[in-house]
């Protein structure tokens, strides 16, 4: 399978990493051209225990790779990742510019069925899909496209393990091809014996 995740902070490299090293194709997007390039170069932006060994050998072996061009992989990716900020705005509400920016790019280029998966813990599923959906329309085209919620929790120092083996994977679908996708996605990691547990978005 591939993916794409747009944004290398702390959520989106850690599970970008994590889903290489179970042998899914991983595409990282971020548009700081730098920190794109320090990744290419094996340098990483964040610390964590065990992260830059994954990252070196899975971008060695061709499963893990940098862009700052979203829509150059779009065609070949089943599912996109949105793992960009929401920090809080002035009035400590969670500012959705970058979330809906994503899904905008999404809504203007996607040629075919894809996924856009939002990581952030924000509940903006509805908001993104309504993005996509005016992007569409402005496009006068119909594409099939599924909006699902996947947010991820991860703990400084222990991301990796939380990942790769936590207790449940909470993920918000509408549809049962998107469930059928997200399951295979992560089947790999289903032999740890956790589980997929479902929700609507």
């Amino acid at each position: 399978m591939n993916i794409a995740i747009v944004g290398t902070g702390y959520v989106g490299l850690v599970s970008g990493t994590c889903f290489a090293e179970m042998g899914v194709n991983v595409t990282c997007v971020d548009v700081n051209a730098e920190k794109i390039k320090l990744l290419q170069s094996g340098q990483l932006p964040i610390y964590e225990p065990g992260l830059d060994e994954m990252v070196l050998r899975n971008h060695r072996e061709g499963r893990l790779n940098f862009t700052t061009d979203l829509i150059s992989c779009l065609d070949n990716v089943d599912i996109v990742f949105s793992a960009v900020g929401t920090p809080s705005d002035s009035d400590g509400s969670a500012d959705l510019q970058y979330v809906l920016s994503v899904a905008r790019l999404f809504g203007q280029n996607i040629k075919k069925y894809t996924i856009l998966v939002t990581k952030s813990t924000v509940p903006v599923a509805q908001k993104v899909k309504a993005v996509i959906c005016e992007e569409l329309d402005s496009r006068g085209v119909e594409i099939p496209f599924d909006v699902a919620s996947n947010p991820e929790f991860l703990k400084e120092g222990a991301a990796i393990k939380d990942f790769m083996s936590p207790d449940r994977v909470v993920v918000g679908v509408e549809s049962e091809k998107a469930k059928e996708m997200m399951t295979k996605l992560y089947r790999p990691f289903l032999l740890n014996n956790f589980r997929v547990i479902f929700t609507d978005i």
